[in-house]
């Protein structure tokens, strides 16, 4: 089967939010589901790691990992949002709650939305990512080199982009992330 790219920006902000999963045709990651935890995505958890202080009252209930149009933002109640960014060694993860911090090098702007058109299949839209330093970062990975910290929870394969100091031996390439439009206006008081 061939696929034919039509490619358009993303919008930066949008009151919908999305459920995301992996479009990788004739992979074993292909429909996985894309959850948030320990301030990366990962494929193979149940649900996504939230918090919600008893606090704040009532606690918006866990819809699992939703964002916002073209990877803008996690879809959270905290004061501040959550921001999405890909690290420099391509990690794509989201900052802490109550705080804007992003390491030196990372990319916070890059994703855009992709339609793929086949022959003999419908048109697909995606999220994907290409960085705007020229240096050609870009394109999703699932990678199989998963973090001794999310030992025991099922994680299976953790999101990245192609960076140059990325060792994509162990990765998937995917075509993007499809997004499913979700009807809850967050996914959780916020991601941890």
């Amino acid at each position: 089967m061939k696929h034919f790219v039509v490619s358009a920006l993303a919008t930066l902000a949008s009151a919908t939010t999305y459920r995301l999963t992996v479009f990788a045709p004739g992979t074993v990651i292909d429909g996985a589901d894309v959850e948030a935890a320990t301030n990366g995505f990962y494929l193979g958890l149940l649900e996504p790691s939230t918090y919600c202080p008893s606090k704040v009252g009532t606690c918006p209930p866990v819809q699992g990992t939703l964002v916002y149009e073209g990877m803008s933002g996690m879809a959270v109640e905290v004061p501040g949002g959550q921001q999405i960014y890909v690290d420099s060694s391509g990690m794509v993860k989201y900052t802490q709650a109550h705080s804007s911090y992003v390491p030196q090098g990372a990319f916070i702007t890059g994703w855009f939305n992709k339609t793929v058109v086949s022959s003999c299949e419908p048109a697909v839209h995606v999220v994907d990512f290409l960085a705007a330093d020229g240096m050609g970062s870009g394109g999703i990975l699932l990678c199989r080199d998963v973090q001794s910290f999310m030992d025991g929870t099922g994680a299976s394969y953790q999101l990245f982009v192609q960076t140059a100091q990325l060792d994509a031996s162990s990765c998937v390439p995917a075509i993007g992330l499809l997004q499913h439009e979700s009807a809850a206006q967050y996914g959780a008081w916020q991601y941890t």
